[in-house]
């Protein structure tokens, strides 16, 4: 059977007709009984009320926390970009000529720490630009 998406799950537990457990597979299964839990609290008053802003703080903590993920890749990916490009421009030329791919390789590794600090400071940068760009004045 097709994985159930969310708003068929809602309309299931509106009608109260729940399906066999045959014919759920086991992540409609767990997605039912979340999707039941959820409901029984709802439909449960609040102990304590909830700050008058607790809708905007959660939207805000997601939006941050999604920010966070994409800002990593795209660190992790031009940091892999830069790694790819290196090995592509040995490999292209070791493949015209082993010579020149000798001494690519070698003035890479003399190198090394050059390379390093500037992609050390072009990661930092990205840091530093994208908590510049998310503060808010």
């Amino acid at each position: 059977m097709k994985d159930l998406d969310d708003d068929e799950l809602q309309e299931l537990l509106n009608s109260g007709l729940l399906p066999d457990d045959e014919t759920l597979s086991d992540s409609d299964k767990h997605n039912l009984q979340t999707y039941q839990s959820l409901f029984k609290a709802l439909n449960t008053e609040p102990s304590e009320g909830l700050p008058m802003g607790f809708a905007a703080n959660v939207r805000r903590a997601t939006q941050e926390q999604a920010a966070r993920k994409s800002d990593m890749r795209f660190n992790l990916l031009a940091l892999l970009l830069f790694v790819v490009g290196l090995a592509l421009a040995y490999g292209m030329l070791a493949l015209i000529s082993p010579e020149s791919g000798d001494m690519f390789l070698t003035v890479v590794l003399s190198y090394k720490w050059v390379l390093l600090t500037m992609v050390a400071g072009f990661l930092a940068f990205l840091f530093i630009d994208q908590r510049l760009a998310k503060r808010s004045y």
